[in-house]
C-alpha cells in the first residue's frame, strides 16, 4: 500500500473541475462544495494493491472509506473457517459505513481485488461533514435498507434456486451495455466468483461452458457477452 499523503490542503475547491467520482454517487447530490473542501482537507489518501486489506472482518471501525476507484471484495469466514464473498464494491462507492453506523463490527475483510485508490475519514469528521445534511441522511437510510433488501434477496436464492439460476441471474444483473450488446467483467479468478455464488470452482466452469455451448453467452478471458438475455432470464427463475 502506498500513501499518496495524509492530507490534501485545498486552499479552494470546484466541484465543476474535480473529477473524483465520489462527487458523482446520487447519495451525495446537493452536498455544497464547502463540505467537499473539509473531506479534501481531512481525508487520508491511499493506493492499495491487488490483495491488499482494506479492513478485517471483527474489528471496529473508526470512519468510513470512499472507494474512488477500483473494485473491492467483502470476504466472510465462518467458524470452519470456510470463506463467501457476499457482496464485489464498484467505484464509486462507500465501505463499511454500515458497520459505523450501527456502532458495530465489521461483518466481513475488504480485499481490492484490483488497484484502487480509497480515502477514509474518521467517523467524528464523517458525522459533522455529512449526516447533518439532511438528504445525504434520508439516502443513507434508503441505501441500508436497499442492501437489507438485497441480502434478504441473496438469502432466498441460495435456499431456492439452482446454481444454474443463481449463475444466469448473476450475469443478467451485472451486464451493462447498450442495444443488445450487454458484457461484464468476471472477477479475477474462478474461485471468487464461485465464493459469491455459493458454489465450487468446477461446478462454475462447466455452467459457464454449458451456456456458452448454447449460444446464450461468449466467454473471452473475464469478459462475458450476453447473446440470449431472454433465455437466461428464464433460466434465472428456477
Amino acid at each position: 500500500m502506498k500513501i499518496i499523503g495524509p492530507k490534501c490542503r485545498c486552499e479552494s475547491f470546484d466541484a465543476a473541475k474535480c473529477s473524483c467520482p465520489m462527487l458523482k454517487m446520487p447519495i451525495f447530490s446537493g452536498v455544497p462544495d464547502s463540505v467537499w473542501a473539509s473531506f479534501c482537507k481531512n481525508r487520508v489518501s491511499n493506493d492499495y494493491h491487488k490483495g491488499n486489506i482494506i479492513f478485517y472482518e471483527g474489528n471496529r471501525p473508526f470512519g468510513v472509506y470512499f472507494l474512488c476507484s477500483g473494485r473491492v471484495k467483502i470476504i466472510r469466514t465462518d467458524s470452519g473457517l470456510h470463506s463467501s464473498i457476499p457482496r464485489i464494491k464498484e467505484a464509486p462507492d462507500l465501505l463499511g459505513e454500515r458497520a459505523f453506523l450501527s456502532n458495530g463490527f465489521y461483518l466481513g475483510t475488504g480485499e481490492a481485488l484490483e488497484d484502487c485508490r480509497i480515502c477514509f475519514i474518521d467517523g467524528a469528521c464523517f458525522e459533522k461533514l455529512f449526516l447533518g445534511i439532511p438528504q445525504v441522511s434520508r439516502a443513507l437510510l434508503r441505501r441500508l435498507a436497499a442492501e437489507l433488501g438485497k441480502a434478504e434477496e441473496q438469502l432466498l436464492d441460495f435456499g431456492f434456486k439452482t446454481v444454474r439460476g443463481r449463475l444466469a441471474k448473476y450475469i443478467i444483473e451485472s451486464a451493462a451495455g447498450k442495444g443488445n450488446v450487454h458484457t461484464i467483467e468476471l472477477p479475477e479468478t474462478r474461485g471468487d466468483l464461485a465464493k459469491v455464488l455459493g458454489t465450487s470452482p468446477e461446478v462454475l466452469c462447466r455452467l459457464l461452458a454449458e451456456f456458452r455451448k448454447k449460444g446464450w453467452i461468449a466467454v473471452s478471458r473475464r469478459i462475458v457477452t450476453v447473446k440470449d438475455r431472454p433465455r437466461l432470464e428464464q433460466v434465472s427463475r428456477r
